[in-house]
């Protein structure tokens, strides 16, 4: 197996700008937030800024960049061929962890949907935008 390394880092940081900002609205508590927290129990609390959102900031790069390395590697090289690396990864590792997670941790499946939803479109905008942006 060979790996092509060589990633296009100003995607990559765009990438990961891109899916913070869409895990800035989607997280809103107008939209999935208030949900989620109560989902988790965390009912009266508000997301905030914190030490955890560099560490969120921090994961988002990682995964930008193991989406282009994937990518590359596997010479996908249009916004089609990032919206499908992007749904194979969020479905078949994104999906099936956060279910077994569901499962295992008899959680809800709202918040399985909620957070499901979140991975799934994440990894679309991410694989969409290193894919295209070699």
């Amino acid at each position: 197996m060979s790996l092509d390394l060589g990633v296009n880092y100003i995607a990559v940081v765009v990438a990961t700008i891109a899916v913070m900002v869409f895990g800035f609205v989607f997280f809103l508590p107008q939209v999935f937030g208030a949900r989620w927290l109560a989902l988790i129990g965390r009912p009266n609390e508000q997301l905030r800024p914190g030490p955890e959102f560099v560490v969120s900031i921090l994961a988002a790069f990682l995964n930008a960049w193991t989406l282009a390395v994937l990518a590359r590697s596997l010479g996908a090289s249009t916004i089609s061929d990032g919206l499908v690396l992007g749904a194979l990864v969020g479905i078949g590792f994104f999906g099936a962890a956060f279910a077994a997670n569901t499962v295992i941790t008899k959680r809800p499946w709202s918040l399985f949907a909620i957070d499901a939803a979140h991975g799934l479109i994440g990894q679309l905008i991410m694989a969409a935008i290193v894919a295209a942006w070699r």
